[in-house]
């Protein structure tokens, strides 16, 4: 009889599973419990789909989000939703001095700037594959704030807009398939460690003017949606931007790429500038496609350059700059201009002989 029982409940269990609805299914919406030893931390965690009504049972309210931030909790939250705003100026500032562990560099880059007061997340903020559903953003006039830990934020949507200007990131940053459907802001932030911006979407605006990356950054895969802001960036390491889709116009103007840049087969729908900027070692623009102008004027090369298979619809701006002027004349673009000058006199030709041919017919 025990033998049939649990043959039955085999059988049953395949069949539920075969037809959709077996247990797993009918609670897929649901809040893990808090593992042991989590007393430190601000842990939140959600397993399967959910319906929206589900989405605000279980979501995290920005208040306590905040809270916990102050408590100096660290941050675990997977396939959440956050509603409300957190502001991040409303964390108490703090004296440098007592965070003696802060990076010399970090350290000596905020006495050259005169900050000697800051706010501080000293714990790790893992946020990942969530929702925010309103703005997050640090709102600091003066000042800095301090990112101790990392920083993963990886496939998550910002549903308004993420302002992380003056931040100092001690930890990596990672930032792959997240989304941001308005302003992206990261303006004058530092980034001591490596940074992961790949396969990121960004909407309407993205600024990182005067930012700092110390160590590699990637920005491969990314889509930038609206205009990008690159100005006067400071890439100390590697930048990857291949792949890249930059929908609106860029600027890059005024930045230093002190390690190898990488912008292989990005896609520029519109202008793209880069007055003045610095590449100190090489740089690849293979296989990119220039839909608009490319502004290079003023740009520095010191390392090799590659340029091979790259595509301009219209000839970049070399202004001052030391690319070679023949930079664009063997890449496809240019050739499918020549291709195009050579069918248009052809066909200016056959309608010449046309009606050179057409005056010599006698009428019947």
């Amino acid at each position: 009889m025990k033998l049939w029982g649990e043959h039955f409940s085999l059988q049953l269990g395949l069949l539920l599973a075969l037809l959709g609805v077996s247990s797993v299914n009918a609670e897929a919406c649901r809040l893990l419990p808090v593992p042991p030893g989590s007393e430190s931390v601000f842990w939140v965690h959600v397993e399967g789909p959910c319906l929206p009504e589900e989405e605000v049972a279980f979501a995290v309210k920005g208040a306590d989000l905040l809270e916990a931030l102050v408590q100096g909790k660290r941050i675990d939250l997977d396939h959440v939703l956050v509603v409300d705003r957190v502001m991040l100026d409303l964390l108490p500032q703090q004296a440098i001095s007592e965070y003696p562990s802060i990076p010399p560099s970090v350290g000596k880059s905020l006495n050259e700037k005169g900050i000697t007061g800051v706010r501080v997340i000293p714990e790790t903020i893992s946020i990942r594959h969530s929702r925010f559903e309103k703005v997050l953003a640090t709102n600091l006039v003066e000042g800095a704030l301090l990112m101790l830990g990392t920083v993963d934020f990886t496939g998550t949507v910002f549903q308004q807009s993420i302002d992380l200007s003056k931040t100092v990131f001690v930890g990596p940053v990672r930032f792959s398939n997240a989304q941001v459907d308005f302003e992206g802001f990261f303006i004058g932030s530092q980034f001591a460690q490596g940074a992961d911006f790949s396969h990121g979407i960004f909407g309407t605006h993205s600024r990182f003017h005067q930012a700092q990356f110390r160590d590699r950054v990637i920005f491969a895969d990314a889509q930038f949606r609206g205009v990008a802001e690159f100005l006067e960036v400071e890439f100390q390491q590697a930048a990857d931007f291949s792949r890249t889709t930059f929908a609106s116009g860029t600027g890059l103007s005024g930045s230093v790429f002190k390690g190898p840049a990488d912008f292989s087969a990005i896609s520029a729908v519109h202008e793209l500038y880069f007055r003045f900027a610095e590449f100190r070692e090489s740089v690849t623009f293979a296989n990119a496609k220039f839909h608009t102008v490319v502004d290079f004027t003023n740009a520095r090369f010191d390392g090799t350059m590659d340029f091979s298979g790259a595509e301009f619809h219209t000839m970049p701006e070399l202004t001052g700059s030391n690319l070679p002027r023949d930079v664009a004349s063997v890449q496809n673009g240019r050739m499918t201009y020549d291709a195009q000058v050579v069918i248009f006199l052809g066909l200016v030709l056959l309608v010449l002989c046309y009606l050179w041919l057409s005056k010599g017919k006698k009428p019947a």
